[in-house]
């Protein structure tokens, strides 16, 4: 069975994506609308560089302005010989 190891990352979305460009309704649910391409930029070299490392996204989650993210990556055993 795969052992997995998380960590979390939070990324400042005004930096991202202009605050007037996120609209969010009571229930908390958001809509971004015409990102800029330079937060899309942004957003897929984070992706980008998780990845490369093996780190698979699992889930992000607008919050105070912020965007929580969270990561797995399988733990490699290493054998004795």
């Amino acid at each position: 069975m795969a052992k997995w190891k998380y960590k979390t990352s939070i990324i400042d979305l005004n930096a991202v994506i202009p605050p007037e460009k996120i609209a969010c309704v009571e229930t908390g649910m958001c809509m971004i609308d015409n990102v800029p391409g330079a937060g899309l930029d942004t957003l897929e070299s984070l992706l980008d560089t998780e990845g490369k490392d093996e780190w698979e996204l699992v889930q992000c989650q607008p919050h105070g302005g912020k965007l929580l993210c969270v990561w797995k990556k399988e733990q490699k055993e290493a054998f004795a010989s």
